[in-house]
């Protein structure tokens, strides 16, 4: 795995944008063919600092973290909203700000890993590269004794996350409209 740094990061979104190209949550905040590029330029940079942002080797897959002693400063700036608001639309746009006040409004307060971003490209799914990025977080869940907490919007993947030891504590909706998100929370492993 390679950390990332603002040079890979074009590498990074390519691979997001591949990933998450028939998110639910995401196509129901903006089907306009530039939001996932612009919504993770926007947002990867915030947590490339923390460097829990990672790569595969062969860029198949890669991982956004922020670590339980990390504050994250969302990028919020006039520039910013008008990319978004430029993708997403006037009512594209409420739905990305409701997503990110709900997700905000339900974040666990104790101390945690935060998954925000996994992903892997198409060609490389069920070749355990999400296993290998996930796991490289978890074993330091495991070893610091800390919990782990994650956001996800398809059902799809709710056995992989289980399949690592995360457990559904919520499903929310953004909207009466809106699919659901399952809120997913990993208790640390004793002895992994």
């Amino acid at each position: 795995m390679e950390i990332l740094d603002s040079v890979q990061q074009a590498r990074a979104i390519d691979i997001f944008v591949r990933a998450f190209h028939d998110d639910p949550v995401m196509n129901w905040m903006s089907k306009h063919p530039d939001f996932l590029s612009t919504f993770y330029q926007v947002t990867l940079p915030a947590f490339i600092p923390h460097g829990l942002t990672y790569i595969d080797e062969q860029g198949r897959g890669a991982a956004a973290w922020l670590g339980p002693d990390q504050e994250l400063a969302w990028p919020v700036n006039p520039r910013n909203l008008w990319r978004m608001l430029r993708v997403c639309g006037p009512g594209g746009f409420v739905r990305f700000a409701r997503s990110g006040f709900t997700t905000a409004r339900f974040h666990p307060k104790r101390p945690h890993y935060y998954l925000f971003l996994i992903g892997a490209v198409p060609e490389a799914r069920g070749q355990g590269v999400g296993s290998q990025l996930i796991s490289r977080v978890l074993r330091h869940c495991d070893d610091e004794n800390v919990p782990a907490y994650l956001e996800n919007s398809k059902a799809d993947n709710l056995a992989f996350y289980q399949g690592h030891g995360f457990r559904v504590i919520n499903e929310v909706r953004f909207a009466r409209t809106a699919p659901p998100i399952w809120l997913m929370w990993r208790e640390p492993r004793a002895g992994a």
